[in-house]
Formats: C-alpha cells, sequence, structure tokens
C-alpha cells in the first residue's frame, strides 16, 4: 500500500472559487449486506474497483463540461457507502487527483471516509491519511456480540475496539483531524441500562470527538422488513427508541458532547462539516451509483445500480435517473424539513417564508413543538423542543406545501 500514499492532499492548488459546496462520492460495493440496509449497493464477488473509480472521474469532468459542478473549490468531501474502506487506496488516490485537477480542494478541507472496523488495520489507516483523508466516520453499530451477529455485520467486538484504538491513537498524535463512531439504538431485546453502559464504554475508553446514534428503522426492501412482516422478528419499540435519544444526551452532555443534530452528538470544534451542508441547503456535487447531488437550485439523482451507472459512464453519458428543479414552494418546505434537524442552530426562514408557513408554526408553537425568534426584516429562528423532537414527523407534516 506504499505506492498509494501519493499525490491528493487537501492543500493541492485547484480552481479559484468559494468553498462553500461539498462533495458526496458514493462507493457502492459491500462484502455483504446487513438485514437493515437498503442503500443502493452490490455485494460482487471481486469488486470492479478500477472500473467504478474510471466511472466517478469522467462523472465529475462530465459534470464540470455540463456547467453542473460547483464553480469553485470544494469544502468538503465525504466518501459513503457502501463500504468506502474498500476501495483499494491507490485507487482512491487516483479518484482525489481528479478531485482536485476539476474542482479543486479548499486548504482546510474536510475529508471524510467511511470504515468498518474488520478494514482498519495500521497499514489502511496510513494509506488513507496519506491521502489526505483528515475524518473517519467507523460503522461499530454495536459491542453486543449478539446484536452484531443480529444485525449480519462482518466485525466483532474485539474488532469493533481494535479500530477505535486505532483511530483514537492517531487523532491524540495529531495524525488525524477527527473520527466519528456510529452506533444503532433500540434493536430488539436492547435494554435502557444495556444502551447506557454501551454509551459510557465508548466514550471512556475511545473519547470519540463525534458520535452518529441511530434509532434502528425498518425499511421495507431489506431482510429486517421481510422478518418484521412475517412476524419473525418484532418491531423496535419507537417508544423506548425515544427514550434511549433522550437518554444519550443525558449520558453525554457530562462528557462535553453537544446533541446538535437530531443523530449526532459533537465535541467543540468536531461538528461534521459536511453534513451540516445537507441541512443548510448548501450545494453538493453526488457522484456514484444511486447518489444525489444539489447544484444551482437543481436536484440529481444517479441510477442505483452499479453496473448500470458505470455502463453509463463507460459510454459517456451521465447516469442521471432523475433531474428536478424544485419550485419555490418545495424549496422553502426543504429548507424547514432540513434545517429543523439542527437543533442548536434551528433554522432561520426569510419574511417571506415566515408569512408563507404562518399557520403552520402557530400551530406547532400551541403543541409545544417549536420555540421562534424574532429576527430583522421580518425573518424568524425555529428550533424543536424536546416534545417537538419526540413528534418530528408531525411537525413536519404541518408544515407540507
Amino acid at each position: 500500500m506504499a505506492s498509494a500514499q501519493v499525490t491528493a492532499r487537501p492543500e493541492a492548488p485547484g480552481p479559484a472559487g468559494t468553498a462553500e459546496g461539498g462533495i458526496y462520492v458514493h462507493f457502492a460495493y459491500c462484502a455483504r449486506r446487513c438485514v437493515y440496509c437498503d442503500f443502493a449497493l452490490a455485494t460482487p464477488r471481486r469488486i470492479p474497483v478500477t472500473a467504478y473509480t474510471d466511472a466517478l472521474i469522467a462523472e465529475l469532468a462530465a459534470l464540470e463540461r455540463a456547467g453542473m459542478g460547483l464553480g469553485g473549490r470544494a469544502r468538503t468531501l465525504y466518501v459513503g457507502g457502501g463500504t468506502p474502506s474498500l476501495w483499494d487506496p491507490r485507487e482512491l488516490a487516483r479518484f482525489l487527483d481528479a478531485v482536485h485537477r476539476e474542482v479543486g480542494l479548499d486548504p482546510t478541507a474536510e475529508l471524510t471516509l467511511e470504515a468498518n472496523p474488520e478494514d482498519v488495520t495500521e497499514d489502511w489507516l496510513a494509506a488513507v491519511l496519506a491521502l489526505g483523508v483528515n475524518r473517519i466516520s467507523l460503522g461499530v453499530q454495536s459491542l453486543d456480540a449478539p446484536t452484531l451477529a443480529s444485525l449480519s455485520r462482518a466485525h466483532g467486538v474485539s474488532g469493533a475496539t481494535l479500530a477505535m484504538t486505532r483511530l483514537a491513537e492517531a487523532h491524540a498524535q495529531g495524525r488525524l483531524r477527527s473520527f466519528s463512531v456510529d452506533l444503532i439504538y433500540g434493536h430488539v431485546g436492547q435494554t435502557m441500562a444495556a444502551w447506557e453502559a454501551e454509551l459510557d464504554q465508548v466514550v471512556a475508553r475511545f473519547a470519540p470527538p463525534h458520535l452518529s446514534l441511530y434509532a434502528l428503522t425498518v425499511e421495507p426492501r431489506t431482510v429486517l422488513g421481510l422478518e418484521v412482516r412475517r412476524g419473525k422478528t418484532a418491531a423496535p419499540d419507537d417508544g423506548l427508541q425515544g427514550d434511549m435519544l433522550f437518554a444519550a444526551r443525558d449520558r453525554l452532555a457530562p462528557s462535553g458532547y453537544t446533541h446538535y443534530e437530531v443523530s449526532s452528538w459533537a465535541r467543540p470544534g468536531h461538528v461534521a462539516v459536511h453534513n451540516s451542508a445537507y441541512w443548510e441547503l448548501r450545494p453538493w456535487l453526488g457522484l456514484g451509483a444511486g447518489a444525489h447531488g444539489f447544484v444551482a437550485g437543481q436536484r440529481t439523482k444517479n441510477e442505483p445500480r452499479p453496473a448500470r451507472y458505470v455502463e453509463h459512464l463507460a459510454a459517456g453519458t451521465l447516469a442521471h435517473v432523475e433531474v428536478e428543479v424544485p419550485d419555490t414552494a418545495t424549496l422553502a418546505f426543504e429548507r424547514v424539513l432540513t434545517g429543523l434537524r439542527r437543533l442548536d442552530l434551528g433554522v432561520v426562514l426569510p419574511a417571506v417564508d415566515v408569512q408563507r408557513f404562518a399557520v403552520a408554526i402557530a400551530t406547532s408553537r400551541a403543541k409545544g413543538w417549536l420555540t421562534t425568534d424574532a429576527l430583522p426584516q421580518g425573518e424568524a429562528r425555529l428550533r424543536l423542543t424536546d416534545h417537538g423532537l419526540r413528534f418530528m414527523d408531525d411537525v413536519l407534516l404541518a408544515f407540507v406545501p
């Protein structure tokens, strides 16, 4: 892997411009599909990594030629999946070279790579850090062996703890700017005591600067969804999941974590910059099978099947299956939909949208779901209350155009 520590670094020069936008890259391959996963991905015996990298590079260049690029350097780059830690670092280096060439990265850009614990070896970590990756998002999901098995995760408890140890050491040594640990809560059989003990263990032993905590969701087109429909597995308890969410807040606050977004906790200086772009409706390119993009008020969605995505780009055509320019009312609703996820900042609505949603705002305030702060020029800042967080779906329904 030593040959991979080459060329692509965030301080490399690139096209000038405002660094407000981001790039999302979907690495659409896994070794296996987890029972709860409905993401766009494939699980071939051999990942066509070179062909897929070629397609990503071709898509990036085609978007720039078509005038559908960011128009300046990217502020963030996030590689999700799938399992991005299966991307050969040499091919990742080739892609990052193309990013610098076609778009450019801001000198302080946040470069995040999702990883599974079983892939976080010392060699792999050294290789991706040498490429300029400065943030790792680690999919631990649980520190309970039976739970990991029921979720069909490939790693065990020891593998998860070893991966977190390596990331914590790299962070302490200054080699890694930040890392995040993903955990899933509210699965069948998990007690509140077990959830709190798991949080305590992760924080005490590894002190991740960022935590992403997700309630287990039953998606219809998954193995878990089928098992629930057939009565083989019980559905998660929504009430208990809500209690676990607030228990996590209470448990993590004394350790310096702010619950800044519905599923996200961060210590000072470690809020996820890339994810914040989604919630603030900043532009981002979406590259890869199934990826969504949002640039210049235009939303795009790519072909979700990796093989078909690669075929499109190999033939010299973009793989968009949807291209949409949302109208004013839709964008206004999306601003509320995404902005309310920011529990710390809330969402600032312009005066025209304060009037547009006057009834929804009044109704939500009356039910104790929202607080509002008046701002100059008729703007207003809306924030979810704790009660509103428990009933977030109902809150959003009130704002549907």
